[in-house]
């Protein structure tokens, strides 16, 4: 629960402390075994190490019967500026069952040339036990070090798959998925969604009185979310939050927008739900 809730390994002894004033209350007679159990930061490290351990075991186990596999990587400077370079997996076996997961988080101490990561890259991919012929496609962000077809992580790649010789096999490399879908983002408008959906959010939350009245609405209604969110151009991925959660309280902002007289046609209209629903997806 600590490493699911990306807490400090030394909130184990706080637990503690919790759990010994409730067995004061609920079961005094117990008191020992509580105090019997460690929660220090060095067991809880340990125990999250075990279970990280466990988890990239059944991992590797999964990916023998994949049928193919696709790598994706990510390069970035922590606070102690480490690179620290990630590398996920996504499989799929002879069922169409498809495996998605972290499959490792190395550092990088010294230099973070294309040969570095790509060293980092094979032992990788050796101690998972995986088959370089099943390898169908990597996925890279922009950096030179990554995409060059001469130096970087996506030419070297290519030199040991053809150095394989491993008859009919088909790679493909992928470029910055993310910042093309930014992209395409800024050209896909779709002004006349976009302008009803923030009118409608600043009449809610630019107002206090609207605001408290519409978050007491919808806990009377027992809806599954009790706020809407705001809109900032900045951050492109805040437009699709702010539209999937409009289009999922649609109706009850519909109710609420009626119930002040400023009834927004549009939720009436099955093409603009469409394309609302077109466009946070």
């Amino acid at each position: 629960m600590i490493a699911k809730s990306s807490r400090p390994f030394t909130e184990g002894l706080f637990v503690k402390e919790c759990l010994m004033k409730a067995s004061e209350i609920l079961c005094p007679d117990r008191k020992k075994v509580f105090e019997g159990i460690s929660l220090s930061a060095n067991t809880v490290a340990c125990r999250i190490t075990d279970l990280a351990d466990n988890v990239q075991k059944q991992l590797i186990q999964i990916s023998k019967d994949f049928e193919a596999f696709s790598i994706a990587l990510d390069e970035h400077t922590d606070v102690s500026d480490t690179a620290q370079y990630a590398v996920f997996i996504r499989g799929v076996d002879c069922n169409l069952n498809i495996t998605e997961e972290l499959l490792d988080l190395m550092p990088l101490k010294g230099t973070t040339t294309g040969r570095d990561i790509f060293q980092g890259l094979e032992e990788c991919i050796e101690k998972a036990a995986l088959q370089w012929n099943k390898l169908v496609s990597l996925a890279t962000d922009s950096a030179p070090s990554m995409c060059s077809e001469n130096v970087g992580v996506v030419g070297l790649l290519k030199t040991k798959l053809n150095s394989l010789n491993i008859p009919g096999i088909s790679f493909t490399s992928i470029h910055c998925i993310l910042h093309q879908e930014a992209l395409c983002s800024k050209s896909l408008q779709m002004k006349e969604v976009m302008d009803v959906v923030v009118k409608t959010v600043k009449f809610i939350r630019a107002r206090g009185l609207n605001h408290r009245q519409f978050t007491s609405f919808l806990a009377n209604m027992d809806s599954e979310y009790g706020e809407l969110l705001y809109h900032t151009q900045v951050r492109w991925l805040s437009r699709g939050n702010v539209l999937k959660r409009y289009f999922a309280l649609r109706e009850e902002i519909d109710s609420f927008m009626k119930m002040k007289n400023k009834e927004v046609p549009q939720l009436a209209d099955s093409t603009f739900i469409c394309s609302l629903a077109f466009l946070y997806t």
